[in-house]
């Protein structure tokens, strides 16, 4: 069975947000048996605001692709916005 990497560009609920601690609460939210967090990246966007870039590893077979994913991590307390930016096959 073949996986994938989704990057997820996550904005948090306001400036004062830690972008780490957001971080943390994806990697706890998430099912181990489904997803793995590779890597995390904070780029500044303005306004002391941070976009957080979250490269997470899934199965290519999970039905409904990304859907169930963005649900979660719009779940996750403190974050306000979630994009998928990009959907690559994992070559292992």
């Amino acid at each position: 069975m073949g996986r994938v990497v989704i990057i997820a560009r996550i904005l948090p609920e306001d400036a004062e947000t830690p972008p780490e601690s957001i971080v943390e609460k994806v990697k706890s939210s998430l099912p181990a048996d489904i997803y793995e967090v590779l890597k995390s990246k904070i780029e500044p966007v303005a306004f002391g605001i941070n976009a957080i870039y979250v490269w997470i590893a899934m199965p290519e077979t999970l039905e409904g692709g990304t859907y169930d994913l963005e649900n979660r991590l719009s779940a996750v307390e403190g974050v306000s916005q979630v994009d998928i930016v990009s959907v690559s096959r994992l070559i292992e």
